[in-house]
């Protein structure tokens, strides 16, 4: 049992950090429906996990980082640009 769980999240976090990688691709003007039906059914779930997790991984953080007055970076690392990324933009636009 504690071996499925490491595997299940390693292959989330791998997952997950994928998909920051996608290339915006300016030759398509408008997004085809099996790319909107993608971001809905699979990028956007796993945007859900990498943006709580990475908030679980903010506040274990914090002990570190106010010392150094980083909390911030950490937050906008951690929170602000996969929330931006994946619940900001528009669907099906990568």
């Amino acid at each position: 049992m504690k071996r499925l769980i490491i595997v299940l999240a390693i292959s989330i976090s791998l997952l997950s950090s994928t998909t920051l990688a996608f290339a915006k691709d300016d030759s398509f003007e408008d997004p085809s429906k099996c790319d909107v039906a993608g971001d809905i059914l699979w990028i956007r779930p796993l945007g859900v996990i990498q943006t709580g997790l990475g908030a679980v991984v903010y506040v274990i953080s914090l002990p570190v980082t106010i010392p150094l007055k980083k909390e911030e970076e950490a937050k906008d690392f951690l929170i602000t640009v996969p929330y931006n990324y994946y619940f900001k933009r528009p669907l099906g636009e990568m």
